[in-house]
């Protein structure tokens, strides 16, 4: 049993390795390793524990920081969809989690999963080597055998009239076609997260690597030729769909929600795609009012806590981090 990194690791045996196992998502697939390390100023590394010819456990691992001031206390990794297991592994992951402390615990303050499938027969084994467990939700949509009409039915009565509406007034999703397009739809998003969000955002340059990506999909909401909304995704073609980032203009039009088109044209991509599941991802934590919740909530699906685990290398730069982040949203406010 041995621990390989990086361009250590047949990618013939990767993809194997996934297409067999119910933890896989397109966030630790090859090409969203080389999606991430195309982004300039993005780093991810990818780790897998190889025993007798075959992999037993294997993880991307994103590198990330914000610009500026804040680039030093906001050093961290995350492994989008959690490290993929094999069944009964717990040794395997054991040694894959010891290896990935020892290689990052001197270059990151934290490192965190967003688990979007159950690792609760696994949770031992990551708290066994020191992370710890923290609820979290997710909205989790089905696509298997049904229609846009049967989601429909399944959403609440005022987001299916809002859609419907929107429609009506001739606004229309599709996917995006050429990189100008990508970039107004970035620009809708970025002015959502400086006015509203305060949260951090990439580069323009990750949205359009996104673009390019054969995993990556970016869905327009169009009207009178404008784009006024639209979604960044990632997705697998033989698995799901998952909602980065959505947007849609504000005060645009009574009668027009861009945003929820947005969701849409993921979700009617899914369908005729045989994907299996649209996630619409961060849902927040259990028993803690969260707006964005609601909404998501609305489109039916089911609710769903994988939840995350985290393990955190450095206490005091952590502290300083959150402090600093909260500085710059309340400036911002």
């Amino acid at each position: 049993m041995e621990v390989i990194i990086d361009n250590e690791i047949n990618r013939v045996e990767w993809k194997d390795f996934l297409n067999s196992n119910n933890f896989s998502t397109p966030f630790q697939t090859p090409e969203f390793y080389d999606f991430f390390n195309n982004v300039p100023g993005q780093t991810a590394n990818v780790f897998a524990i190889h025993d007798n010819n075959c992999i037993r456990v294997i993880c991307v691992v994103t590198m990330q920081k914000e610009q500026g001031l804040l680039s030093y206390f906001s050093r961290r990794a995350i492994i989008y969809g959690g490290p993929v297991v094999a069944l009964k592994a717990e040794s395997e992951l054991e040694l894959l989690l010891a290896f990935i402390n020892d290689v990052l615990s001197k270059k990151i303050i934290y490192l965190e999963t967003r688990n979007f499938g159950d690792y609760g027969y696994f949770r031992n084994s990551f708290l066994k080597k020191g992370w710890k467990y923290s609820p979290h939700l997710n909205v989790q949509i089905k696509l298997v055998a049904k229609s846009l009409d049967s989601l429909f039915n399944e959403m609440k009565y005022n987001r299916k009239r809002e859609i419907r509406l929107s429609l009506k007034k001739g606004a229309v999703y599709k996917e995006a076609e050429t990189v100008e397009e990508v970039i107004l739809l970035y620009t809708i998003l970025s002015e959502l997260y400086h006015e509203r969000v305060n949260l951090p955002l990439p580069q323009v340059n990750y949205f359009l690597e996104l673009f390019r990506s054969s995993i990556g999909k970016v869905f327009l909401v169009i009207h009178d030729g404008n784009v006024i909304g639209g979604c960044f995704c990632v997705y697998s073609s033989t698995g799901s769909i998952f909602t980065l980032y959505y947007c849609g203009l504000r005060n645009y039009n009574s009668k027009i929600y861009p945003t929820h088109l947005a969701i849409i044209a993921a979700m009617d991509f899914g369908i005729k795609n045989n994907l299996s599941l649209l996630d619409l991802m961060g849902a927040g934590k259990p028993g803690v009012d969260y707006g964005v919740r609601n909404y998501k909530s609305e489109f039916g699906g089911d609710l769903v806590e994988n939840g995350r685990f985290m393990i955190i290398y450095n206490h005091f730069l952590f502290r300083v981090g959150k402090i600093g982040i909260r500085l710059m949203k309340s400036l911002k406010t």
